[in-house]
C-alpha cells in the first residue's frame, strides 16, 4: 500500500488511476493524517436463486408465490 497526499494525488491523478487499476492500493493523507483509500474495485457475486419463490416465507398460510400473483393482479 502507498501514501499520497492530497496535493500529489490532485497534480498526479491520471498516474494514480492507472496504478489502481493494476490492483495498487493508496492512503490518501490530509496534513499527515490518513483521510481516504483508494483501492481497485472488486467483482460483485450474483446470487443465483431459481426457488426463491418456493423457499419464501408462507403469508396467512398463502405463498409467496401466491401472494405476488394477487399483488399484481390488475397492474399487468
Amino acid at each position: 500500500m502507498k501514501t499520497i497526499s492530497i496535493r500529489e494525488l490532485k497534480a498526479h491523478w491520471t498516474e494514480v488511476e492507472r496504478q489502481v487499476a493494476r490492483g495498487e492500493t493508496f492512503t490518501v493523507l490530509n496534513r499527515g493524517r490518513p483521510a481516504a483509500m483508494i483501492t481497485p474495485p472488486q467483482p460483485r457475486s450474483v446470487l443465483k436463486w431459481d426457488d426463491h419463490l418456493e423457499t419464501a416465507v408462507t403469508v396467512d398460510g398463502r405463498s409467496a408465490e401466491d401472494v405476488v400473483r394477487t399483488d399484481r393482479e390488475g397492474r399487468w
